[in-house]
């Protein structure tokens, strides 16, 4: 199961946020999380939970087309010339967190991530589950706050870090890593810790030699028999719905949401934050570099509707 990471609120955050009962804290996605995966859901009401906004990033898509979260932040720490689009965003949404404007929110949270920033991780195998009836192949490496739920076949070689939720019925091919560091970094070159998790849910499958990356916050998610080829790169904050394809030597860049039933094609790209509407089709060697809309085929790169990309082929022929 995933663990909550926390640490003592600095007096940076405490001039922003003022004096709160709770003298810990931990960080948050803007939209929530599922308590579900979580070793210890309760401990969320003894902390203080904050989230920070910094770019125009929000996916409140995800109650519909994933799973509905069910823990939010008290406080949303948002840059001051998002302010207004972020209220705009979440007129007439359930949200009831304090929003506090701010500048420089991008360093606020870097310096926050670097608080609950854990130790060097040891696969120690503490605190890890592992279903009697799973089947877990010899040069398994494992580390801590794992779980592996029943009927899940895990091949040679796999290295599964911390932090990671996988299901019933997944079956995860040799040489494959999940949970590894999001490729986060400033630009300065600065690490980003990447504290978040994987939660991989039932009847998924994942071929050899691909990557899931830990999310830097909350965690990364493929949802229920979605099924992902050899040599495929998944990043940080990635969610994938349920019943995707996604085809080999593909990558899907940090944050980037693939909604329900939808296909990526084989050697294909999607770049961060962009959404793959449910329902729809990236063609092979196809770049997405704008949103998708659902149930429908793009093809290209950069990738547009497949008539308007075989058109412009047939000028050029």
């Amino acid at each position: 199961m995933l663990k909550i990471n926390e640490a003592n609120i600095s007096e940076k955050l405490i001039k922003l946020i003022g004096k709160k009962k709770h003298t810990r804290f931990t960080v948050l996605p803007v939209e929530g999380i599922n308590k579900s995966y979580y070793k210890n859901p309760f401990r969320f009401s003894e902390i203080l939970k904050i989230s920070f906004l910094f770019s125009k990033r929000i996916f409140l898509e995800d109650h519909i087309h994933l799973e509905k979260s069910n823990i939010f932040s008290d406080i949303i720490i948002v840059e001051k010339n998002l302010s207004e689009w972020f209220k705009k965003q979440i007129k007439d949404k359930e949200f009831i967190a304090e929003i506090i404007e701010a500048e420089n929110v991008f360093e606020l949270f870097i310096e926050s991530m670097k608080l609950i920033s854990s130790p060097k991780r040891d696969f120690s195998n503490s605190e890890t589950s592992i279903s009697k009836d799973s089947l877990i192949h010899k040069n398994v490496q494992i580390g801590n706050n794992v779980h592996i739920g029943p009927n899940t076949v895990i091949y040679p070689n796999v290295v599964i870090y911390d932090n990671v939720y996988i299901g019933s019925n997944v079956t995860i091919h040799s040489n494959t890593v999940i949970g590894a560091d999001g490729f986060g970094y400033t630009n300065n070159i600065t690490k980003i810790p990447q504290e978040g998790g994987v939660v991989i849910k039932d009847f998924v499958e994942i071929g050899a030699c691909s990557c899931i990356d830990r999310a830097t916050i909350g965690y990364t998610y493929i949802g229920e028999n979605t099924k992902i080829d050899n040599l495929v790169q998944i990043g940080h904050n990635v969610k994938i719905g349920k019943d995707c394809r996604i085809a080999g030597k593909s990558g899907i860049a940090g944050s980037a949401r693939i909604y329900n039933n939808s296909i990526i094609a084989a050697m294909s790209g999607v770049k961060d934050g962009i959404k793959i509407g449910p329902n729809s089709i990236l063609a092979g060697a196809s770049m997405a570099t704008k949103n998708i809309p659902p149930e429908m085929t793009f093809a290209g790169n950069p990738a547009r509707p497949f008539n308007q990309y075989f058109k412009e082929l047939a000028k050029r022929s």
